[in-house]
């Protein structure tokens, strides 16, 4: 069946503009993990940016490697079109959509009367249901260097799969991500579509200017430093430990915006939020108030019991935390480290791990260390 889409009127179509904040896949998903990084990107100072990490250029490659090998062993014959402007590549992927290519990677799309666009990893030709191609239409699919994918993940996938229904005239009815491991799940897009638009409409009122408060250890590379250092200025309530982003925006509702106003917090108006209870609201309460008062506070001090020993043993151990190693770097403990004090003079020993082979023997290396020690 031959499309009767016309190539240039479909393109001028979505590239029409009618929507000043224009949105990406990504921006509307770190509008549900970190909302103030959408605020810096827009009018935060240029110079508060963190300087890239040579960790952080490590999981950018890695996550571009694992994509293009994903695509080898999983889309052997998908077509990569080539371009030097985002915007002329989208008028060559309509025309391969127009020609009915099975498989497209790296496509550019756009639908500028509504302010979307981004570039989706496969387009996957599909004839379960017609649209302005034929009888034929296309899906997304979402590859993750992420072993365990998130719901920011998803709704990366849920956004390319609106975009893509609104160009060829029908939304498909679910869409794919594959993770770090290669293992593809499907996802039903009505599960999402109003996560989707809350977040679209979020995300735009922040970049209107919309009023957004710092979340203490909620920003990315590369406003990670910027972002706790407003919330340290604004005395924000995720100073507390254990108050995340989900948390905060609860407490927030309940007109409890900083530490000092969770610091006078009646404990029992905290257990009618849902989620804290006596001995969550006890916590945030008492650790409020040692932030605000800069000081120390012993909740129970029959619990601190120090013998006294000879021998003073400090301990750290340092690893790859679990969040990284969700981008592809392995979980490992890479270090055991230790200041053993002895007649008040101190020494600082420590026992590595190169890679995850040599784990076990760091460990061994350490417990035999402590079998020789006395009276500590």
């Amino acid at each position: 069946m031959a499309s009767p889409v016309d190539v240039n009127e479909l393109f001028l179509k979505c590239m029409t503009e009618s929507v000043t904040e224009k949105l990406t896949a990504r921006t509307v998903a770190t509008y549900i993990t970190s909302p103030f990084a959408i605020h810096c990107d827009k009018f935060a100072p240029e110079a508060e940016k963190d300087e890239i990490t040579a960790f952080e250029e490590l999981l950018f490659q890695r996550g571009n490697v694992h994509e293009d090998q994903t695509v080898r062993d999983k889309f052997p014959n998908s077509v990569t079109i080539p371009f030097e402007r985002p915007e002329d590549g989208f008028k060559l992927i309509i025309d391969s959509m127009v020609s009915g290519t099975d498989v497209l990677h790296g496509a550019p799309i756009y639908y500028l009367p509504e302010g979307v666009y981004g570039i989706a990893d496969i387009l996957e030709k599909s004839d379960t249901e017609s649209s302005i191609f034929g009888n034929y239409h296309y899906t997304i699919k979402e590859v993750k260097l992420a072993k365990n994918i998130k719901e920011n993940h998803i709704l990366q996938g849920a956004f390319y799969n609106y975009l893509l229904g609104k160009i060829q005239g029908i939304t498909p009815k679910t869409f794919a991500m594959i993770n770090g491991d290669g293992e593809e799940s499907l996802h039903e897009y009505s599960d999402y579509d109003s996560l989707l638009f809350d977040s679209i409409d979020g995300a735009r009122k922040i970049l209107q200017g919309g009023s957004i408060s710092p979340t203490h250890g909620s920003c990315d590379y590369p406003w990670a430093n910027y972002c706790n250092k407003k919330a340290v200025e604004t005395n924000d309530i995720s100073l507390v430990a254990g108050i995340s982003l989900k948390t905060k925006n609860m407490l927030v509702d309940n007109k409890l915006n900083t530490v000092e106003d969770l610091a006078r917090a009646n404990i029992q108006d905290l257990t009618e939020i849902k989620g804290i209870g006596n001995k969550t609201a006890k916590k945030y309460v008492t650790a409020a108030k040692a932030i605000q008062t800069k000081t120390h506070i012993i909740i129970d001090k029959d619990m601190i019991d120090f013998p006294e020993r000879k021998v003073e043993i400090f301990l750290d151990l340092e690893g790859i935390d679990p969040q990284s190693a969700e981008g592809g770097i392995p979980q490992i403990d890479y270090l055991i480290g230790i200041i053993v004090r002895v007649d008040s003079e101190e020494k600082y020993i420590s026992f590595t791990a190169k890679d995850t082979n040599h784990e076990k023997e760091m460990l061994l290396e350490f417990l035999e260390f402590i079998k020789k020690q006395n009276d500590y």
